[in-house]
Parts: structure tokens; sequence; C-alpha cells
């Protein structure tokens, strides 16, 4: 005996194996690749790169953060002395 929900679930099956088979078929069944002897290189410059900039990136948001005011810094900024200058 079938249900009122089983057409809807025959759908849903049938786009699933309509966008999965084209996928399957497309892909070979061997991969050949070759990758030079600079592309370990490079892998290993980028990865250097992204974590000496990360850790200037985070010692500048810590720095905002917990950073030391100046010993004349004022707690208002719009009031300042202009005799000074």
């Amino acid at each position: 005996m079938k249900t009122a929900n089983q057409p809807k679930r025959n759908y849903k099956i049938i786009g699933a194996a309509a966008l999965l088979l084209p996928l399957i078929l497309a892909t070979p069944s061997r991969a050949y690749g070759y990758a030079d002897p600079g592309t370990g290189a490079f892998i290993y410059q980028a990865a250097y790169a992204a974590f000496l900039g990360g850790t200037f990136y985070l010692r500048k948001f810590l720095n905002r953060i917990f950073g030391k005011r100046k010993s004349g810094e004022s707690t208002n900024s719009g009031t300042h002395d202009r005799s000074s200058r």
C-alpha cells in the first residue's frame, strides 16, 4: 500500500540520481598527475607567509584591544591643550 509521501520520495531519489550520475561519469578512473619540484617550495612559501602574516595581524589586533596608552594621552580626545603650539 502506497502512502502520500511515496511519490515525493521517488522524485527526490530520481533528482539526486540525475545530479550524481553525470558527476560519476565525468570522473576519470585513474588520475595521472605531475607535480614539478617547485610545487613543494611554493606550498612551503605560502604556508610560511600565511603564518607570518597571521602573526603580525594577531599582534596588531591584540595591541588594539590590550595595548597600553601613552603616558601623556588623555581619555578625552576632544579637549587638547593648544597653547603649546
